[in-house]
């Protein structure tokens, strides 16, 4: 099987193989599926695949020639990764107008902190790079990672290059949220799904890796089945912070009153940084949603190292109050690009856990 070092994704493993194999690669792809699955790992391996001179019976990057290594390390002229920018120190409330002052020089915001979008001006460069032929290889290979943080202009401005692309370029966009994309770029992709897990069948594997059984089921299902996650988390830290908000969410459901610490839990959630948002967030999801399968009494619940307080919370909750929980978390979480108070939008969440309004989506 091809790119053996991934975790999971036979499918779409076997569909890039047959595709490299027969050397008949499509201009354009957007590979799919949930933060932390792995997608980004196989984009990079599949570039990498893309521009190597000795490739190996399965066609993908044999990672000794000297494209291999220099695509590995990031520095072969023909492979151009898209990401977003650091924020700039000087705004305080980076907005999009900040997405859009290009030519400023600025350092980096504090903390490492990335701007909200892929700005026009990364896009327009790209489509500078994409009218010329490869400076050493046969292709030249650009990914788009995270594509879906491309706003409308910036998606717009990739339109040409992706209806007319070079005969030697390729683009990989790489999105966990592919719905925010406008239909005329998914349109103009091969597209490819990558999925999570079964929890057991990633320990499994983790397990093959070498790793002692127990360690194996705590990360695969504090990763949610997520094999990327599941390889870089730190296990202790995760763990704490999901029974600390498991704790929350319990105390917003048996009593009104801890509706006056809406602030304090948010906090909870919000962290330090946008990864630690992110992260609270899924695992607010998580919960609710082993919530509404415990109360349901259907499938498997994945933080199963906690199942008796999970039944109690489904109880309290109700299946179906849970899974409404569930969509209003996933859709906040998206809003999450519109630039809006973080915290807010989490005492959003929290209050309708305690008991209130559930908004209605637009």
């Amino acid at each position: 099987m091809i790119f053996p070092d991934v975790l999971g994704h036979e499918r779409a493993r076997t569909v890039l193989a047959r595709l490299l194999a027969s050397d008949r690669v499509p201009h354009a792809f957007l590979f799919h599926g949930p933060e932390g699955v792995g997608k980004g790992l196989v984009a990079r391996l599949f570039a990498v695949s893309l521009v190597c001179t000795q490739p190996g019976q399965d066609a993908a990057g044999c990672g000794s020639c000297p494209a291999c290594r220099k695509a590995a390390h990031g520095n072969h002229p023909d492979v151009l990764v898209v990401t977003r920018l650091p924020k700039k120190e000087t705004r305080g409330d980076a907005g999009l107008e900040d997405d859009e002052d290009e030519g400023d020089e600025s350092p980096p915001g504090k903390g490492g902190e990335l701007r909200p979008f892929i700005i026009v001006q990364q896009i327009r460069e790209l489509n500078h790079h994409a009218a010329y032929a490869p400076r050493e290889g046969r292709r030249r290979v650009f990914l788009v990672d995270p594509a879906d943080r491309m706003h409308a202009e910036s998606q717009n401005a990739l339109l040409k290059t992706l209806e007319e692309p070079g005969g030697q370029t390729i683009i990989v966009l790489v999105a966990s949220r592919p719905h925010v994309l406008l239909p005329t770029v998914r349109s103009r992709c091969f597209q490819i799904g990558f999925g999570t897990m079964p929890p057991d069948d990633l320990a499994a594997g983790l397990v093959a890796r070498g790793m002692a059984p127990q360690e194996a089921r705590a990360r695969a299902a504090l990763a949610e089945g997520r094999p990327g996650r599941a390889l870089g988390l730190d296990l202790a830290a995760l763990a704490a912070r999901r029974d600390q908000l498991l704790t929350a969410l319990e105390a917003l459901v048996a009593s009104s009153r801890a509706a006056s610490e809406l602030g304090e839990y948010a906090a909870q959630i919000v962290g330090e940084g946008e990864t630690e948002l992110l992260l609270g967030l899924d695992l607010v999801m998580a919960l609710l949603r082993d919530a509404a399968r415990a109360a349901s009494g259907r499938g498997a619940i994945l933080h199963a190292d906690v199942a008796p307080r999970i039944d109690k919370l489904g109880r309290a909750v109700g299946a179906e109050r849970a899974t409404e929980l569930v969509a209003l978390a996933d859709r906040l979480r998206g809003d999450l690009r519109l630039n809006l108070n973080k915290t807010l939008l989490c005492e959003t969440l929290l209050a309708a856990v305690a008991g209130g309004r559930i908004p209605a989506f637009s």
